[in-house]
């Protein structure tokens, strides 16, 4: 009986240890090595944004796993570049996309396959280089439809992101 009890404690130990640690992501993400790029802490964009060094105000890349805790601790899965520009970056909340797709105004938003999982977070519009409906089926375990908005391009996507192409 001790055995069964000291087993059960260790497998509850090792399951919430484990879901912590877990990215709320759709199975595209599994291939995707390129860091998120966070533009003055809300906007969600790709490197594309950033047009000459005279832009960047500020810049700085995440070192540290944060806690679950963290607004932005889904986006980690891959690093964060975070930048604070000089100009205006247009863009785009998660309810206007959704009411754009016709969607409830509140269904949850992925950009490149990780769920955004606080509504402050915007897409920069310039770059959306691709805007996916994903129905729910066996392999992504979805309730509902859902929106992946990729700022990634296919060859990203596919090969990922080399250091020489953040120039």
């Amino acid at each position: 009986m001790k055995r069964n009890y000291i087993f059960l404690v260790f497998t509850l130990f090792y399951l919430s240890a484990s879901a912590q640690d877990s990215f709320n992501k759709l199975p595209q993400a599994a291939k995707i090595s390129c860091p998120m790029l966070l533009i003055n802490e809300h906007i969600i964009a790709n490197k594309n944004i950033i047009t000459s060094k005279e832009d960047i105000e500020e810049i700085g890349v995440i070192k540290d796993k944060p806690s679950r805790e963290t607004h932005f601790y889904n986006l980690t899965a891959n690093g964060i570049l975070f930048a604070k520009l000089k100009k205006e970056i247009a863009s785009k909340t998660q309810a206007e996309l959704n009411n754009f797709l016709d969607l409830d105004e509140n269904n949850p938003v992925y950009v490149n396959g990780y769920l955004l999982e606080h509504d402050t977070y915007t897409i920069a519009t310039e770059s959306i280089a691709e805007v996916e409906l994903v129905a729910p089926n066996n392999e992504n375990n979805l309730t509902e439809k859902v929106i992946n908005i990729w700022t990634l391009t296919q060859e990203e996507r596919e090969n990922g992101c080399a250091l020489s192409q953040m120039k």
